[in-house]
């Protein structure tokens, strides 16, 4: 399902979003052994919830005729005028860039922006604060089976409604983990996904959060409403509650942007 040059990004991100969870395993005194065991635990919840959020994207965009591909969300040029050093104007190279790599030239495409900002969350709050936007996907056009067209078409809407199914799929993985969290066993991984699921609702460009935002207003301000609901109560209340009270906000927040922007 995943291609080959998705492959290395999927596993950096994993990497560093499971490191980013992981640091802090909440003892006073650090022990190799016990963080070692934590942060490989959190690693694997990270990698199950991450890559369902990733096929839930493939998923959808197959069945409206497109394809996605994974990559590091970053920026390829930073927007910072030139600048003078010494007497010498200085001026960011833009991406991609070609670098040599254990002996091997690589193609870097974008400044790696989300795992520099997680690394350097985690590493300036020892581990007590995170950054889990680390990652993109690009929506691929393909061939149209209909006769007489050549590509499928896409519009902002199915976009949205493909991006958004990523971050859903963290808020269903909450539902069940709290469904059977009786005894603490699924704290991480309520966690992770909760936090997953707010992350890439953030309208930065690449993200999940701007391609809703931009396919859809509407859209983004009701499902982010239902995301923020789901993952506030699922802390405080039981799930029957939590599912109601979110649909109802939800529903709520979409009557009250649809009345202030399209009626008024």
């Amino acid at each position: 399902m995943f291609r080959k040059s998705e492959i290395a990004p999927l596993a950096v991100s994993i990497l560093v979003m499971g490191l980013a969870l992981g640091f802090d395993d909440g003892r006073a005194v650090f022990a190799l052994l016990p963080w070692m065991s934590n942060l490989l635990s959190v690693s694997l919840v990270v990698a199950i919830s991450f890559l369902l959020h990733q096929f839930a994207h493939k998923v959808l965009a197959r069945m409206n005729g497109f394809d996605t591909e994974y990559s590091l969300w970053g920026v390829q040029r930073f927007s910072l005028s030139p600048y003078v050093l010494f007497g010498k104007s200085l001026k960011a190279k833009p991406f991609p860039r070609k670098i040599k790599l254990f002996g091997k030239e690589r193609v870097i495409n974008v400044f790696p922006l989300g795992l520099v900002l997680s690394l350097l969350i985690m590493v300036l709050s020892q581990g007590k604060l995170f950054f889990l936007a680390v990652g993109d996907y690009t929506l691929l056009l393909r061939k149209a089976s209909r006769f007489g067209r050549k590509f499928v078409e896409v519009t902002h809407y199915d976009e949205a409604k493909i991006a958004l199914v990523g971050p859903l799929v963290h808020i269903v993985l909450l539902v069940f983990a709290k469904l059977f969290n009786t005894h603490g066993t699924f704290d991480m991984f309520m966690l992770a996904n909760a936090s997953m699921a707010l992350f890439y609702m953030l309208p930065l460009p690449g993200l999940d959060g701007s391609k809703i935002y931009f396919g859809s207003r509407l859209l983004y301000v009701s499902s982010l409403i239902f995301m923020v609901s789901m993952v506030i109560l699922a802390y405080t209340v039981s799930f029957i509650p939590m599912l109601l009270i979110s649909l109802l906000s939800a529903l709520l927040a979409f009557v009250l942007y649809y009345y202030f922007r399209y009626t008024r």
